[in-house]
């Protein structure tokens, strides 16, 4: 009995690891101040996702969608995506959301901002 409860824990602890992918990290980094504008969005995840039913955005502080709408998969590395940042961004803070579906069809969101400083004079 033990044997067998030690094997459908193993299992059960494998599947829910599986289930949910989670943001790993991001460039630029959660609550990054930067001395000048990205001009990409870089973001690891913890598992690989369907890239295709994923959505990230990223929007300035009056809500307007900042990025250039082209998510896409990284050619070498199936747990990173890359977003470009539409344009210069202006100095101010920005907010990204994303929601990522797993290969298990999990559904993962979170959110996180950085900020770009003004320009010196």
């Amino acid at each position: 009995m033990t044997r067998w409860f030690l094997t459908f824990f193993l299992f059960a602890a494998l599947a829910s690891a599986e289930a949910h992918t989670t943001l790993a990290r991001s460039e630029p980094k959660a609550d990054a101040i930067l001395a000048t504008a990205p001009n990409e969005l870089q973001l690891w995840f913890t598992e690989p996702f369907k890239v295709g039913l994923s959505t990230i955005e990223v929007r300035d502080a009056a809500g307007k969608q900042v990025d250039g709408r082209d998510l896409r998969a990284d050619a070498k590395n199936p747990k990173l995506v890359h977003l470009s940042l539409g344009g210069k961004l202006a100095g101010g803070t920005y907010q990204v959301k994303w929601t990522a579906v797993a290969e298990d069809m999990h559904v993962s969101k979170g959110s996180f901002t950085f900020r770009v400083a003004p320009p010196k004079n």
